[in-house]
């Protein structure tokens, strides 16, 4: 559990961070959908989750970045 906490908590490591939390259940949705397709036996479109992973992954990390100036200790 302290796993998870660190990934989703900012840097002081109590507060939980709305990014990370997005990021995650952003995530765990785009998985859902695609097992939800296996199990109904629909056809997956491969390259259409994997975009999908890739913007929620570049706009988590891009949003992750920008929130760095606005922490203690973090880059000016």
């Amino acid at each position: 559990m302290k796993f998870i906490r660190d990934i989703l908590t900012g840097i002081d490591g109590q507060t939980y961070d709305n990014i990370r939390v997005g990021i995650a259940a952003a995530l765990v949705t785009a998985i859902g959908a695609i097992i939800t397709q296996l199990v109904k036996g629909q056809p997956v479109d491969l390259l259409a989750f994997g975009g999908a992973v890739a913007a929620i992954l570049g706009a988590g990390g891009f949003g992750i970045g920008q929130k760095a100036h606005t922490e203690p200790g973090g880059e000016p």
